[in-house]
């Protein structure tokens, strides 16, 4: 699948906040984040095998972002209690699920309808960038032609990490144990 970050899975159950757990952000990447730099609110770089803007992969080192707009989704919008290590089906690789409540689904299909539309304006696939704490940990795609309403009715999003460790790392740190 093209969006390989996205998880459609029943949501099972409702509540969130940032609580205990680190704060938790979904932002429409191309308009929402600047580009690269050496200074700004989020940064991104090892672990993670690639980042948004970053040629070189895995990033030689840590970069920074810019917050141009406000998260389309919040800790309000996930249900913490959810959060848990799985394997990515497609690549074997390990991954961490994310339920949405009610309100985070359809804030989600807000933010994947705009990105699928703003890139389809653009003959270019837009992206949601996840955020845990002030780490950009994913940023999937969002491809207007096969997905031009976005993503209506995701429940979830799936991360891959970097590795199991990785993986475990960002389960307590969502989770606030």
């Amino acid at each position: 699948m093209v969006l390989a970050g996205l998880l459609l899975a029943l949501c099972a159950g409702c509540g969130g906040g940032d609580g205990d757990g680190e704060p938790f952000a979904i932002y429409h990447l191309e308009t929402a984040i600047g580009r690269p730099k050496s200074e700004g609110e989020l940064r991104c770089g090892p672990p993670r095998s690639v980042c948004p803007g970053v040629v070189e992969q895995p990033p030689p080192h840590l970069f920074r972002y810019a917050v141009l707009r406000k998260p389309a989704l919040t800790g309000d919008d996930i249900d913490r209690g959810s959060v848990r290590r799985t394997t990515d089906a497609e690549t074997g690789a390990p991954a961490v699920v994310v339920n949405f409540t009610a309100e985070g689904t359809r804030a989600f299909a807000r933010v994947t309808k705009e990105a699928a539309r703003i890139g389809g304006r653009d003959l270019g696939w837009h992206h949601v960038a996840v955020v845990i704490g002030d780490e950009i940990v994913a940023f999937p795609e969002v491809d207007y032609d096969d997905f031009p309403n976005g993503f209506p009715d995701a429940p979830a999003i799936q991360i891959v990490a970097a590795n199991d460790a990785d993986a475990g790392d960002l389960v307590r740190r969502l989770r606030g144990r």
